[in-house]
């Protein structure tokens, strides 16, 4: 749909469903994916990250919508779609105040750096879901010893540090 129609339909107050389920099946240009994510309305913000003809990079506005709704929508399907997700945007909803927003992040394959920073994080729900064995692995010291010295850490009890396995 082009941008210039798809900006018409915006206007319209009285869209079905407040306009989120067509929206996600509407098949978006790359102006059309602008329109939405620019809109003031979090609904159409919102059909923008279920769009999966959306452009990615448009998308990764997204990251830094001051709606946690819309973050966390996006932190959650940032990966799916087979979309390729741009540099940087991990890093940036890796460091969101929402932890559920961080927690949604952990699901995805985020640089190691980023995956050692969510491991230490504040929230012991966040720091559970960063642990991989992939992580474990590469791991700094500081950072294994630091795990399982963890006591609000579910898994630590999982680890068996003198075989080097999870149980």
């Amino acid at each position: 749909m082009p941008a210039s129609v798809l900006a018409r339909l915006l206007t319209v107050e009285e869209l079905p469903d407040g306009g989120s389920s067509w929206l996600a099946r509407c098949p978006l240009d790359a102006g059309g994916a602008q329109v939405l994510v620019a809109s003031v309305q979090t609904g159409h913000r919102l059909g923008a990250v279920e769009s999966r003809a959306a452009d990615v990079e448009v998308l990764a506005r997204l990251a830094r919508d001051p709606v946690p709704r819309v973050r966390f929508a996006y932190a959650a399907l940032v990966g799916d779609f087979g979309r390729r997700v741009p540099e940087g945007v991990l890093e940036v909803l890796a460091g969101d105040g929402q932890a559920r927003i961080r927690r949604a992040v952990t699901r995805w394959d985020v640089p190691p750096a980023v995956r050692e920073r969510l491991a230490g994080d504040d929230d012991a729900a966040v720091r559970a879901a960063a642990v991989t064995e992939q992580l474990w692995a590469s791991a700094a010291p500081a950072v294994r010893e630091g795990l399982l010295a963890d006591p609000a850490w579910p898994p630590r009890s999982a680890w068996v540090p003198s075989t080097g396995t999870w149980t």
